[in-house]
C-alpha cells in the first residue's frame, strides 16, 4: 500500500457483472485513500492510462466468453503497454446458476491463463488471479435467472471480491483462480475451439425482429462496434462477441437470440461440410485416417461453418423484410417466450 498512490481498473462488462465487480474494488480502493480510474474499454477508445509520476497498480476485469476472456480484452491486453507498473491482478466473471439452495459455479477454461500469460511476457507480474461467480446472462443458452436468484448470487459475490480486493490492495498474493485449473486445463480445446470458430457462428445468431425502430441504441451501446445497419435493420458483424448488451438494452425488446435459424444453420453447415470433405477425400486420394487429414479436416469444418453461417445470415438478413419469415424467425427464438425471462 505504501508504494501505491493510484489503483486503475480497466474492465469490459455486457450486462453489468463485471462493472459490478469492478466498482467493489474501486470502493475498497477509495477507502484506503488511492486515487481510482475504473475504465471502460469499449471499442479501445479513449483509454486514460497511468502518468509516469504515478506508482499504480493495475487490475483488469472481465466476463467469460465461451471459456475465454472476452475478445476485445485479450486484444486491449495485446495492446497494452510494458512496464507501466510492476504490479497487476485480474479479475473474471463466471456465469453461476443456483439450483434449489445449490451455488452452480463456472469454469474458467483459458480465462485467466492467457491474459496472465501475455502480461507476463511484458513484464508484469499477476498478484491477483481470480474468479468470481456472477449471475449466469447468457439467455441463448437458457432462460434468464429469477430475480431472487440473481440478488442471492450477487450478494454471495459481494464480499468475496472485496475480501479480494482487500488482500491485492494490501499487497498479498491471491491465487484462488489457480484451484479449479485441472478442470481449466480439460475444457481448454472447448475454449480454443470456441475463439477460433465458435464464436463467429454465435455472431450469425441475433437479429432484430419486426419491433425494431432503428433507433440506434443497439448501434451505440456495441462495445466493438459490431452492429451497424444493412438494409435499414441492424445486422451482426463476425465481430461481435455476444456480450448480449444489446439484447439487454433495446428498449422495444426487438433483438433476438434466433434459436430456430441457428437451428437451420446447422443443419445446412453440416450438410455442405459433409459433402465438402467427403469430394476432397474422394477426389484428392486422402487417407482418412491420416493424423494430419485429421487436423486439417477439423479446420476445414471450422472454416465452412463461419463462411456457411456468413453467407446464410445475410441471405436471412435481407430476408427477414418478408413479414411471413420475419414471424416464423421471431417465433421460434426461445427469448420471445414470457418464461425464457430475457
Amino acid at each position: 500500500m505504501q508504494n501505491r498512490d493510484s489503483l486503475y481498473i480497466y474492465y469490459i462488462s455486457g450486462t453489468g457483472n463485471s462493472r459490478l465487480c469492478s466498482h467493489w474494488i474501486a470502493d475498497e480502493a477509495v477507502k484506503n485513500g488511492l486515487r481510482t480510474v475504473v475504465q471502460q474499454i469499449d471499442r479501445l477508445e479513449n483509454i486514460n492510462m497511468p502518468t509516469a509520476d504515478e506508482k499504480p497498480l493495475i487490475g483488469f476485469v472481465f466476463p467469460t466468453h465461451g471459456f475465454n476472456a472476452a475478445p476485445i480484452m485479450l486484444k486491449f491486453i495485446a495492446g497494452f503497454p510494458a512496464h507501466l507498473c510492476r504490479e497487476i491482478f485480474l479479475l473474471n466473471t463466471r456465469g453461476c446458476l443456483k439450483l434449489y439452495k445449490i451455488f452452480v459455479p463456472g469454469l474458467s477454461g483459458l480465462a485467466l491463463l492467457l491474459p496472465a500469460f501475455m502480461l507476463w511476457l511484458k513484464g508484469y507480474k499477476c498478484t491477483g488471479y481470480r474468479s468470481i461467480d456472477m449471475p449466469s446472462n447468457w439467455v441463448p443458452l437458457h432462460p434468464g435467472l429469477r430475480k431472487k436468484v440473481i440478488e442471492s448470487i450477487i450478494a454471495k459475490a459481494d464480499p468475496n471480491i472485496r475480501v479480494y480486493a482487500t488482500k491485492i490492495l494490501s499487497g498479498k498474493n491471491v491465487w484462488r483462480g489457480l484451484y479449479s485449473l485441472p478442470a481449466d486445463l480439460l475444457i481448454s480445446p472447448v475454449a480454443v475451439a470456441y475463439y477460433i470458430g465458435g464464436r463467429f457462428f454465435l455472431a450469425k445468431t441475433f437479429i432484430a425482429n419486426n419491433k425494431c425502430n432503428n433507433c440506434g441504441i443497439c448501434i451505440s451501446e456495441c462495445p466493438t462496434s459490431s452492429i451497424r445497419l444493412v438494409n435499414n435493420r441492424p445486422y451482426w458483424k463476425l465481430t461481435c462477441e455476444s456480450c448480449m448488451r444489446c439484447l439487454n438494452h433495446c428498449p422495444q425488446r426487438a433483438i433476438e437470440a434466433a434459436h430456430g435459424m441457428a437451428a437451420a444453420f446447422m443443419i445446412i453447415m453440416s450438410a455442405v461440410n459433409t459433402w465438402l470433405i467427403v469430394f476432397l477425400i474422394n477426389n484428392l486420394s486422402i487417407q482418412p485416417e491420416a493424423w494430419w487429414w485429421k487436423i486439417v479436416s477439423q479446420f476445414i469444418s471450422i472454416a465452412v461453418m463461419v463462411a456457411v453461417a456468413a453467407f446464410l445470415y445475410l441471405i436471412m438478413h435481407y430476408a427477414m423484410g418478408f413479414k411471413p419469415l420475419n414471424y416464423l424467425v421471431r417465433f421460434t427464438s426461445f427469448t420471445t417466450l414470457p418464461f425464457w425471462r430475457r
